[in-house]
């Protein structure tokens, strides 16, 4: 049985065996079923902030009789979490990322306390993400791009390290992982950025006021990308 979409596939692939995992604003519990499932991970949290999805949730793992390994649990963010879980995983998917980067700041050190790994797909601000990460002794240690229903979205993995190790302006906009696998679905994203940047500069230049700040760093982009393309 596979109910995961591509994007959430390849979160999926990304999850190491024998973990217990939380899952936060788990839409449905899909992915901790199929983890469970799958023998992935052997205890899951589904976290819901919201009481809608967390009756779907629930229906849904009690459909599949997976009750004793899977708990529902309504909060906001990490807040589901115990110490007493020892959670080693936590995934954050199929949010911006202003709101993944305030929903990892405002974990308390229990929440994190056991915390090894962190899989993050943000749907938009995947830099902020980056930073998050940097700042906090995370280092990315796998990236994925995917492109589904029109829209291209990146996973990131991270383990927690005693001291990480820094990005470049590149890595943080474009990912450190990604830039070194550049497949096809990553290069046709940052073509496609390069004209978007490109046309804003030409336009911003036409403008009756021009806004040098917002010009040179477009160009920057636009430099990085050439660069890494």
């Amino acid at each position: 049985m596979t109910l995961l979409s591509k994007r959430l596939q390849a979160v999926y692939q990304m999850v190491d065996k024998d973990t217990r995992m939380a899952d936060i604003g788990s839409d449905h519990a899909y992915l901790p079923v199929e983890l469970i499932e799958q023998k992935v991970a052997s205890y899951a949290i589904a976290g819901e902030v919201a009481k809608g999805p967390m009756s779907r949730s629930k229906e849904d793992v009690d459909k599949f009789g997976l009750s004793n390994q899977i708990d529902v649990r309504l909060g906001d963010g990490l807040a589901v979490i115990n110490g007493t879980d020892k959670i080693d995983t936590v995934v954050i998917a199929g949010m911006g990322g202003i709101l993944i980067q305030n929903i990892l700041s405002n974990a308390t050190a229990e929440e994190l306390s056991n915390v090894k790994t962190l899989i993050l797909q943000p749907n938009i601000g995947e830099p902020l993400v980056r930073h998050w990460l940097v700042e906090n002794d995370f280092m990315i240690v796998d990236e994925d791009i995917v492109s589904e229903d029109h829209h291209v979205y990146e996973i990131i993995k991270a383990k927690k390290v005693e001291k990480t190790v820094a990005l470049t302006e590149p890595e943080f906009l474009m990912g450190p992982v990604l830039i070194k696998k550049k497949t096809p679905t990553f290069t046709a994203k940052w073509q496609h950025k390069l004209h978007g940047y490109q046309k804003a500069v030409e336009n911003m230049g036409h403008a009756k006021k021009i806004d040098q700040a917002k010009i040179d760093v477009m160009n920057q982009y636009i430099k990085y990308i050439e660069e890494i393309l």
